[in-house]
């Protein structure tokens, strides 16, 4: 390896470049890559708080080296114990083999070390809320990293501790934020189903129904509901790591679940609706308690999504809730045409299906058809049903939803 001080500068200026550009630590881990000849550059933060991995950035990350493990390590294997109580900015210099070990520590994991390979960390932050780390590999072949590297790595790092901890905002993920502190009730769950954020009317819909749940901080859905719900996100998560082409598309699409309960339950007179109305069946029974679940799958910050932890952005529907939202979400959930979607929105203007068929200029047996394809789709079975649904879908434009 070669260094010298425009060498430095530059990596100097990548460093600072990050506080303007957050995508320029991509950059500054290509640079210092080559600067030190190592195979890869890693940067992560660690929130923990919520347990997971919330930001990650770098250069030639494999995909042998996934960060989902970390974290279980990180809480529960004794062997970290020593990197735990390690001083922030104080650089260790590691190899996962020891019988290649060449003189080095060796730091038994391999899942940050890389099989049969050498690797320097350094803790830039360590908080109560937020660790924060580097790790710089070399393959087996390569050897330890050489003095050289190592005393550029050592003059970078109060720069780098800087950077990070003027940054530290970017680094936490903004719960409210992703989960959206809006009128209808809302959770961002992990890929574990652990409930990380639950805003205030999500916490009263746990007292009004027992569709939804929170045991031991996992969420718990009616059967097989939280099956359905846990291995999607599971499966988007993958996707995303192995950069699935449309995966991050696929991720923010609306879901939705519609949870029913198995006891039926007379309607609710609170609830100020007649049980029917003049385009719906007078002679339905009355309908069991319905919880809607609506969801995406989302990653925090603004770093590679194959790196990080995914998380589902949950908002519900249920009878005593209610406010209102978007027609593309309307019909990306429930795949309503555009003419389907415009009877819908008619409906919520207070039109009657004959006052709609006069206004669009269609027969009004053509209307009803589509009202019946629209309850089909959506799952309900009368107008006042569809529009508190209606009303109640969540909002476009979701934070970190979008690719």
């Amino acid at each position: 390896m070669k260094s010298n001080e425009s060498e430095y500068d530059c990596l100097l200026h990548g460093i600072y470049a990050t506080l303007e550009r957050p995508a320029a630590w991509k950059d500054f881990c290509a640079l210092l890559r080559e600067a030190i000849g190592a195979a890869s550059i890693q940067l992560s933060a660690f929130d923990r708080q919520r347990e997971l991995f919330s930001w990650a950035d770098g250069f030639s990350v494999l995909e042998t080296e996934p960060l989902e493990f970390i974290p279980t390590l990180y809480r529960d294997d004794a062997r970290l114990e020593w990197l735990r109580a390690c001083a922030p900015g104080k650089w260790l210099y590691c190899c996962s083999d020891a019988g290649n070990s060449r003189g080095q520590a060796v730091f038994e994991p391999c899942v940050l070390a890389g099989a049969g390979r050498f690797v320097s960390l350094c803790k830039l932050i360590d908080s109560g809320t937020l660790t924060a780390m580097i790790a710089c590999r070399r393959h087996h072949g390569d050897g330890p990293l050489p003095e050289a590297g190592r005393a550029l790595l050592e003059r970078l790092t109060p720069h780098l501790i800087r950077a990070m901890r003027l940054s530290l905002h970017r680094l936490l993920p903004d719960a409210d934020a992703l989960a959206r502190q809006a009128r209808p009730p809302a959770m961002l769950v992990s890929a574990l189903g652990e409930v990380l954020h639950s805003n205030e009317p999500a916490q009263r819909l746990l007292r009004a129904t027992s569709l939804v749940r929170v045991r031991s901080k996992r969420i718990a859905l009616a059967a097989p509901f939280q099956t359905r719900f846990l291995e999607d996100v599971a499966i988007s998560e993958a996707r995303l790591k192995n950069h699935v082409n449309g995966a991050r598309a696929a991720a923010a699409r609306v879901r939705a679940l519609r949870i029913v309960s198995t006891v039926d339950r007379a309607a609710d007179p609170e609830d100020g609706h007649p049980t029917h109305d003049n385009d719906a069946d007078a002679t339905l029974p009355a309908a069991p308690e319905v919880l809607y679940a609506f969801y995406n799958v989302v990653t925090p910050g603004e770093a590679s999504a194959a790196d990080l932890r995914a998380m589902a952005a949950l908002t519900f529907y249920h009878p005593r809730s209610a406010p209102a939202v978007d027609e593309q979400v309307l019909a990306t959930a429930f795949d309503l045409s555009p003419a389907e979607c415009r009877i819908v929105h008619m409906l919520v203007d207070g039109f009657t299906a004959k006052e709609i068929a006069a206004r669009v200029n269609v027969q009004y047996d053509t209307v009803r058809k589509q009202l019946q394809s629209i309850y089909l789709k959506t799952a309900t079975r009368r107008q006042p049903d569809l529009l508190r649904l209606m009303m109640n879908l969540p909002a476009r434009g979701r934070p970190g939803a979008a690719g």
